[in-house]
């Protein structure tokens, strides 16, 4: 019985919830002010995923994003201090922690952050995702134009402006505002101006916990962008978000599991691309240290409720966050909450291993299903579920100067995909997870490095294969014992073979900074039609200035 559809009894759901509630209340008192979220794709993120795959950072959970401002601050603290870990050079870990501590370690809150400015030319079309017997999502797949944190990218010419500001409100309260305007010149439709809130938020900072309001950014992920559940190419959530600032040892036997670190939210996913606008989307994630080089994870999210959509309880909502597998033992235990059907969820767990003395690396994995079996194991984990693995070194030459990573990425038949939910896990048109889509492998290699004063260059290359197939759900009677997937159409499969290259300059606390980027990708069976075959393209330049 698939757990997206069963209902169960909260007993052991209780002791479950009362261990996240303490992973979230568990707090000392900080007496630093309160400080905003830092945006997850700002530079300071690449240092300190350097700095602590060296081994200068114990106690950091990276399955979770963004940090505040005063979390950053804290891991550069202890990475500063861990400095004499390292035999021989320390320089570049010394020099980006300085200049880390010079950007975020601030006794007041300004006004205007930031203002930057991005022209980027698109040669690429948007494909819409086809829907089968299993369901459908209303979004799009355009890989040069994914991972933009929601930024729309028209098909031609997009120039933007777009700041970032805070300010404090107070020891326990801060307010982070991101206004962006777009105007975007398309191929073939005339062109237009927008103006939105990117993000902005209201955060409360009370010891340990952190309560945001508002429009902010949200990642589940090992290997940010990349992510199963929640990516960087998911825009920001209009949301309250309850989460600690920093991993925090449990009282009692829990210390055994070691600092954890918990978050939970509600976002409203508004109306537009939805079937029943306004529905909620609710998740959370845990992650504990139980050693400093290991970290393990767990997070669901759950699409549910809006206009028109199948009816639960508030009780039938909550007890739904928590995913049972279907044993014997347990759907007896679970059976008089029956089988009803009210919500798109998604589940799964994360993993990272630091082996610092070898060359940096760190090996990562997550997984995630949307519809589980244990009867069906092997096609739950491969048909309905999605898996993230990769492999990173960040020592290869001088650590933090170089870093190499390589990942694996795949997706189910029904990944994403929902008959009730049609509008799927998205919001705006934009994938929430990975924007690989359903039913795709993927290979990506990276190799990132510092060029001295010019700055750092990050090179990348994929290769995807979306399959064309289209399937529905099989099954003899309403137990769901032989379910199964029978293919329906085939069609030939969409290859994309893609090569990257950026150039950033300036460093973390540099009042001005250029970004340039090149792309372009060889597209196979386009749109799932043999022997079509197209080149896509893209250029763009930013830069960036602090007043």
């Amino acid at each position: 019985m698939p757990f997206s559809r069963t209902r169960s009894r909260c007993g052991p759901i209780a002791r479950f919830a009362a261990v996240l509630t303490l992973a979230i209340v568990a707090s000392r008192g900080l007496a630093a002010q309160a400080r905003a979220f830092v945006p997850p794709d700002a530079p300071i993120y690449g240092d300190i995923d350097r700095l602590s795959a060296s081994g200068l950072i114990d106690t950091i959970v990276v399955g979770t994003r963004p940090y505040t401002e005063r979390e950053i601050v804290r891991l550069l603290s202890e990475a500063k201090r861990n400095l004499d870990r390292r035999a021989g050079a320390t320089e570049w870990a010394a020099r980006v922690i300085a200049e880390g501590l010079r950007r975020y370690d601030r006794s007041t809150l300004g006004a205007i952050e930031t203002v930057s400015v991005d022209v980027t030319f698109l040669d690429s079309p948007y494909r819409a995702i086809p829907a089968d017997g299993n369901g459908s999502i209303d979004a799009t797949v355009n890989p040069l134009a994914s991972y933009q944190g929601g930024r729309q990218l028209v098909n031609g010419t997009t120039t933007t402006v777009e700041t970032t500001a805070d300010v404090s409100l107070g020891r326990h309260f801060a307010a982070a505002f991101q206004p962006r305007v777009a105007f975007g010149m398309p191929r073939s439709t005339p062109s237009d101006a927008t103006l939105r809130v990117q993000s902005g938020s209201i955060v409360g900072s009370f010891g340990n916990l952190v309560v945001d309001v508002g429009r902010s950014y949200l990642g589940f992920s090992q290997s940010y962008p990349s992510g199963l559940l929640l990516s960087g190419n998911a825009p920001p959530l209009d949301m309250i978000r309850i989460s600690t600032e920093r991993p925090t040892a449990l009282p009692w036997l829990f210390r055994v599991l070691g600092p954890m670190y918990g978050t939970l939210f509600v976002a409203d996913l508004g109306t537009s691309y939805q079937t029943h606008p306004h529905a909620k989307l609710a998740g959370y994630h845990v992650s504990m240290l139980p050693h400093p080089n290991v970290e393990l994870g767990a997070e669901v999210i759950d699409e549910t409720g809006g206009n028109g959509a199948p009816a639960g309880t508030f009780t039938d909502r909550v007890v739904d966050l928590f995913p049972v597998f279907d044993l014997p033992l347990l759907e007896m235990l679970y059976r008089g909450y029956g089988n009803l059907r009210f919500s798109n969820k998604l589940a799964g767990g994360d993993a990272r291993v630091r082996v610092p003395s070898f060359a940096g690396m760190e090996i990562y994995a997550e997984f995630a299903i949307d519809d589980a079996d244990i009867r069906r194991l092997r096609s739950t984990l491969l048909e309905d579920g999605g898996i993230i693995g990769g492999v990173a070194w960040s020592c290869l030459i001088e650590c933090g100067r170089t870093v190499a990573r390589l990942e694996y990425h795949q997706t189910g038949i029904r990944y994403y995909t929902h008959t009730d939910f049609s509008s799927g896990v998205q919001q705006e048109g934009d994938l929430l997870g990975d924007p690989l889509g359903p039913r795709g492998l993927g290979g990506y290699a990276t190799l990132d490095a510092e060029v001295g004063r010019f700055g750092r260059v990050r090179l990348s290359a994929a290769h995807e294969v979306r399959s064309g197939n289209l399937y529905r759900s099989a099954a003899s009677d309403s137990t769901l014992s032989d379910f199964h997937f029978e293919q329906i159409a085939h069609r030939p499969g969409e290859h994309r073979t893609r090569l990257e290259m950026e150039w950033r300059t300036g460093r973390v606390d540099s009042r001005w900074s250029v970004k340039m980027g090149l792309g372009g990708e060889l597209v196979t069976n386009a749109d799932f039609v043999a022997d079509r075959h197209r080149l896509n393209s893209i250029a763009r330049v930013s830069t960036e200035w602090r007043p």
